[in-house]
């Protein structure tokens, strides 16, 4: 994946998406503590959180891949799943960015709630 960059950068690259999963955790955990989760807005928003945690999550585990030239028939279909995930989850965070996009258009200048449509959002998202 990227076996063109230095090792340096690759654990630089796994260290910030570690951090970053780590904070989507505890704003994830943040939303239930303070029962944030009623109310179908913050609830877009936790979706939001954990789709963007497992995309964090897979880009930290790229380091796995950090010996890719040296056993590249080893990695090649393990890389190739990898990579299918890793834009599964991307399309996931870019779908559920369009679905709160809506609602809050929809909320704010239509003065309607379309909170029944959240099933519909969920579902289109995956």
């Amino acid at each position: 994946m990227y076996s063109t960059g230095s090792y340096n950068e690759q654990i630089l690259f796994t260290a910030s998406n570690s951090i970053s999963a780590l904070v989507c955790l505890l704003a994830a955990i943040l939303v239930f503590v303070l029962k944030l989760h009623k109310k179908v807005v913050y609830r877009l928003a936790l979706y939001q959180v954990l789709s963007a945690l497992a995309f964090a999550l897979l880009q930290a585990l790229q380091i796995t891949f950090i010996n890719y030239d040296q056993n590249v028939r080893v990695y090649r279909q393990i890389c190739a799943a990898f990579g299918w995930f890793v834009l599964f989850s991307q399309l996931v965070k870019l779908v559920f960015t369009l679905w709160v996009t809506f609602h809050l258009f929809c909320f704010a200048v239509l003065h309607k709630n379309l909170k029944k449509l959240e099933v519909l959002y969920v579902v289109t998202s995956l």
